[in-house]
């Protein structure tokens, strides 16, 4: 069978950019793979014709926000959208609901899609599914009843892996708790049972494999597929000198990545001229980043067309992430020339003492350690950073594409 000849179906309900790479590559590979979503721009049908009727004000930040659900190599005529469950699910957030209720919300969403997504599976007799972890269950189980291959793509550690973590951080942390809302019950279920009955698991780094082989997944059937990242648009550039040691963070400001241990870092490392920069929205209250108000610089939102350059301003990137899948802001670093700090569970490809610094979850004093040998070493600094810009690369779209098609080939026994 040849890849044009095999059908596969991906199913996503949000808006999550690298279920677009993953569609996009396995279309640019020449396989026969459809779209199913919640809300996708194509530019054309019923939503611009919604959008429209919006007064002005209102009509330009939807079509902002639709806008991002977007893709260039996606082709429009092979995806069909479940609008209604994505809708509410966005409403929703705009009622500022507690984070335990906005879950909720999320976990009502994943399981209205799962539920219309194997009903699709049903009537398409696919070769393949692909689904994703927390909204995938029953797709998949489908998927094995007419003979199809049930991939999960598993973006993130095993969700007991992270409750364990989260529990720790309550003893540990118990002002930043707030930040690390827990999933309803069935939702942990959902994901234990999706990661052990799925055919095969995609996943995007060692930690995720690893948090997976501990809770019963035979890595046999666990294939490790980092993700990419756009070099033309992050590249190096040369920044004017203006007496700073910019660190950088990009992503939630809650426990989960860790912030807590940055911001003690960057506070006990009392580096002069370091000016650390966090950019991301804030998790839970203010209160508990109260007394390092001092110690970094909040950025809560940067347009998504400036985000290239935002890492272009900075020496180092700093991510101590305790629970990750794999940090697409890690890639951005690496391809903009910078040095990153950051921990193995933040799954990124950067490896110790070349690129950057592995430094142990928790493990403060190696962040300061890593941070003031950064500051005083220039020349460290100028070797990893070109070393980061060979090492993203080694890991840009078209690299996961390739990877993942001659991984899918093998898998169907396909010929292309």
């Amino acid at each position: 069978m040849k890849r044009a000849e095999c059908l596969g179906l991906i199913g996503h309900p949000g808006s999550n950019h690298l279920a677009y790479q993953l569609v996009a590559a396995l279309q640019f590979a020449g396989y026969d793979a459809r779209f199913e979503t919640g809300l996708f721009w194509t530019g054309a049908g019923l939503l611009p014709k919604l959008t429209a009727l919006l007064p002005g004000r209102l009509r330009a930040a939807v079509e902002r926000d639709l806008k991002r659900r977007s893709h260039a190599g996606v082709d429009p005529a092979r995806v069909t959208f479940q609008p209604v469950p994505e809708v509410m699910y966005v409403a929703s957030t705009r009622l500022k609901l507690s984070a335990e209720r906005q879950l909720a919300a999320i976990a009502w969403r994943n399981e209205v899609f799962d539920s219309n997504f194997a009903e699709l599976v049903r009537r398409s007799n696919p070769r393949f599914v692909i689904g994703h972890d927390s909204s995938a269950l029953r797709a998949q189980r489908t998927a094995q009843s007419a003979g199809a291959l049930a991939i999960l793509n598993q973006v993130i550690g095993h969700i007991e892996a992270g409750l364990d973590i989260f529990a720790e951080e309550a003893r540990r942390a118990p002002e930043f708790a707030e930040t690390l809302p827990l999933p309803p019950a069935r939702v942990i279920d959902i994901c234990r049972r999706e990661a052990i009955e799925a055919d095969r698991v995609i996943v995007p780094s060692d930690y995720v494999r690893d948090t997976l082989s501990a809770r019963g997944v035979d890595p046999a059937r666990v294939f490790v597929l980092p993700y990419g990242v756009d070099t033309a648009r992050f590249r190096p550039a040369p920044r004017a000198p203006d007496g700073k040691f910019r660190v950088l963070f990009v992503g939630g400001l809650s426990q989960r990545k860790g912030i807590k241990y940055l911001l003690e870092a960057a506070k006990r490392a009392a580096i002069p001229g370091m000016e650390l920069v966090c950019v991301g929205k804030l998790a839970g209250g203010e209160a508990a980043f109260a007394p390092y108000a001092n110690v970094f610089r909040h950025v809560r939102h940067v347009p998504f067309h400036e985000v290239h350059a935002l890492f272009q301003t900075a020496d180092v990137f700093a991510y101590p992430s305790l629970h990750e899948g794999s940090a697409f802001a890690s890639y951005e670093a690496l391809a903009s020339g910078l040095p990153v700090v950051c921990t193995p569970n933040t799954g990124s490809v950067v490896r110790d003492g070349v690129e950057g610094y592995l430094v142990a979850p928790r493990d403060v004093d190696a962040l300061v350690d890593r941070l003031r040998a950064l500051h005083r070493d220039p020349d460290l600094r100028a070797r990893m950073a070109t070393a980061a810009r060979a090492r993203a690369e080694e890991f840009t779209w078209a690299h996961y594409g390739a990877r993942l098609s001659a991984w899918l080939d093998r898998e169907l026994g396909i010929s292309a």
